[in-house]
């Protein structure tokens, strides 16, 4: 049975994207490289992050749950610059609109439902941290990132009609992921 998720697409161009598409699940690519990049050049935030690696599933655990879902939307925001404060903001936009789309699925019925954000989670400052012992202050509205589970976000964005090209300068977008069943 395929459920009709329009709904969503269109919650997530209302809510600040600006595109969004369902895909087919096959068409969402992983790869082991991207989650490389988080280790090699090592991000400050590996090790460190709540949501980021290697707190958050393997790429191979990632690429077993993915064969149980049979749509995602793909959302894009575009930066409106270069900043660091510019890119801080979209990625928080991506973020905040995941997790709103996620709960409209989730009401909607579709309880397996599972959102993934850009980057990095930006929703504290500066998260609490692996080694601190403490709780994530956000567990409800933190989410890893497309990358963090091995998400190729340029191949799945060509995949899914809303390529991303890296070398404008003009178009600098960050994608989130919602898995859908």
């Amino acid at each position: 049975m395929v459920i009709d998720f329009e709904y969503l697409v269109d919650a997530a161009l209302n809510g600040g994207a600006d595109r969004a598409v369902l895909i087919s699940t096959e068409q969402v690519v992983v790869d082991n490289r991207v989650r490389l990049k988080c280790r090699v050049p090592i991000c400050k935030n590996y090790n460190h992050c709540l949501m980021c690696p290697p707190n958050t599933l393997t790429v191979d655990e990632f690429r077993g749950l993915l064969s149980q879902y049979s749509q995602a939307l793909l959302l894009q925001i575009k930066a409106k610059g270069r900043s660091q404060a510019d890119i801080i903001e979209t990625e928080l936009q991506v973020q905040n609109l995941i997790t709103d789309l996620e709960t409209k699925a989730l009401m909607a019925g579709n309880y397996f439902v599972a959102g993934f954000g850009a980057a990095h989670c930006r929703l504290c400052p500066e998260c609490v941290g692996v080694h601190s012992k403490k709780q994530c202050k956000h567990p409800f509205r933190a989410r890893p990132s497309m990358e963090a589970v091995g998400i190729d976000m340029y191949q799945t964005s060509a995949n899914s009609g809303i390529p991303v090209n890296l070398l404008d300068p003009e178009e600098l977008y960050f994608a989130g992921l919602l898995l859908l069943c």
